[in-house]
């Protein structure tokens, strides 16, 4: 019977030796095997998307190859396939000069990256003119080639030399497009 017992004790310590070697051996490839599993569905959803923003894409080229000359050069000077900060400073400058509105600091906020075909990006002025000055130059902006949109306007009126003149600040946003 103490052979029995000892034999039992042997076999129940070889098995929980054996479960042990079995759970330090698998238990790394089981946690490399989800791993890759998660991986395989984020590249799984990321094609999707992909391949869903192509079809976008594809779509848009086509309405944009479908359109006139003319037309597409509108679409591509409002709304053109890069930031084109330089440009845009051209724009902002060539405005001021022609409204007598002296441009004291413009500011650029970089745009996120999104996955949206059209982006946002913010500019911010500040400048000095004429009540009157501001008003066409709010009027230029919007008949501005580049598409701009006035988000917010700070005014702060004053007197220098006898002059009326005004400070004001303006935060607006232009766009842009990727991948067309």
């Amino acid at each position: 019977m103490n052979k029995n017992k000892n034999s039992s004790i042997v076999t129940l310590v070889l098995l929980v030796v054996l479960i042990a070697v079995g759970i330090f051996w698998f238990k790394p490839n089981w946690d490399d095997t989800t791993a890759l599993k998660l991986t395989e569905t984020a590249r799984e959803d990321a094609k999707v998307l992909a391949t869903t923003e192509l079809e976008g894409l594809k779509e848009a080229q086509t309405n944009l190859a479908g359109a006139g000359e003319i037309e597409r050069a509108t679409i591509l000077t409002s709304i053109p396939e890069k930031y084109e900060q330089d440009k845009l400073i051209n724009i902002i400058t060539e405005i001021a000069r022609k409204n007598d509105v002296n441009i004291g600091s413009i500011s650029f906020s970089a745009p996120l990256s999104s996955q949206e075909t059209v982006k946002t990006a913010t500019i911010s002025l500040s400048m000095t003119g004429g009540e009157s000055d501001l008003l066409r130059l709010l009027k230029g902006i919007e008949n501005s080639p580049r598409k701009m949109i006035v988000k917010n306007i700070t005014v702060q009126f004053g007197q220098t030399e006898g002059y009326e003149r005004v400070n004001f600040s303006i935060s607006m946003e232009t766009f842009f497009q990727t991948g067309i």
